[in-house]
């Protein structure tokens, strides 16, 4: 599948996360944004249009997943383990997602503990290696609530877009790269920071991912 056809998927997903499936409209956004129709869609067996409404068909739903699950664990790679800014993401996000093979990408997603959403609140779909975790497989990153007490790890990353609870945590030393020790779970977390001890929500907690020293 071509570059321009990804990106016309992408677009149609997206315009149909925000409610809208019109076929004037759908066109309008492919032709301005990536120079194809809905016809070109429907031509390569891609989209389907019902009245004036267009949908995907179970070939083209495969295919657009699999480019918006690309795109968006690029864009979360970029923030969380590259320390990209959210509004610089966008156009590498968009060719990086083109060049991803299946393996890198379910390398990258089990690197980062099978995110559920991107740095934009989005959802990223499951693949095959968010299924077989869920069952079988440790993931290399994975939430702070999964360490069991007395434990150390080292913390990977701090998944939050929450300033100032961010600000607050690195105050603490709380911060990539430093090693940590869970101490207790109830009735909320605490850990060990270097010499000092700090108490967290719960909350707060699972938006700390981590990696085992």
């Amino acid at each position: 599948m071509g570059q321009i056809t990804e990106e016309a998927l992408e677009l149609v997903w997206t315009l149909r996360e925000k409610g809208i499936t019109d076929y004037e409209e759908i066109n309008k956004e492919l032709a301005k944004n990536v120079g194809r129709s809905v016809q070109d869609l429907v031509a390569k067996g891609l989209m389907e249009i019902k009245g004036n409404q267009v949908c995907f068909t179970t070939k083209g739903e495969k295919q657009a997943q699999d480019v918006i699950r690309r795109h968006r664990l690029a864009e979360r790679l970029m923030v969380d383990v590259l320390n990209m800014d959210v509004g610089e993401i966008e156009d590498p996000a968009c060719q990086f997602e083109h060049i991803l093979s299946s393996g890198v990408e379910e390398g990258i997603c089990t690197l980062l503990g099978h995110p559920q959403e991107c740095p934009h609140g989005l959802p990223i779909p499951n693949g095959s290696c968010c299924i077989k975790a869920a069952t079988e497989v440790e993931s290399v990153v994975f939430s702070l609530q999964r360490l069991s007490r007395g434990q150390e790890a080292k913390i990977a990353y701090i998944n939050t877009q929450t300033h100032p609870r961010l600000h607050k945590l690195m105050s603490f030393g709380i911060v990539p790269g430093v090693k940590i020790k869970l101490l207790q779970k109830s009735p909320s977390y605490v850990i060990q920071v270097d010499e000092t001890q700090v108490a967290l929500e719960e909350h707060i907690a699972k938006d700390i991912y981590i990696r085992r020293s």
